[in-house]
């Protein structure tokens, strides 16, 4: 499954971007398919909020396999956040 991972905005205005294939991770996939599985029943779930933006902060916007969302900073939470987070600090660099 790939999980691509969007963060942009926030004071300094600068985009961050990675990317996840766990068909690549061998033992490691298991984790994050766990994470994954957690994570997507609260994209279907986002607030109405997500069309808000709010000066300085961040916006993010992630693609977990046929899923996708945008939304503030504010609006991501638990599992989704987890797995936004982890995969911009362990993730390829897309370029």
């Amino acid at each position: 499954m790939d999980i691509v991972v969007v963060r942009s905005g926030g004071v300094a205005g600068m985009t961050r971007r990675a990317a996840v294939d766990t068909t690549t991770l061998g033992d490691a996939a298991t984790e994050w398919e766990h994470l994954v599985r957690q994570a997507i029943p609260q994209i279907v779930d986002l607030p109405a909020q997500a069309d808000q933006r709010v000066r300085d902060a961040y916006s993010w916007t992630l693609e977990i396999g046929e899923h996708r969302c945008e939304t503030p900073d504010s609006a991501l939470t638990g599992a989704l956040r987890e797995l936004a987070e982890r995969t911009l600090r362990e993730g390829r660099r897309p370029r």
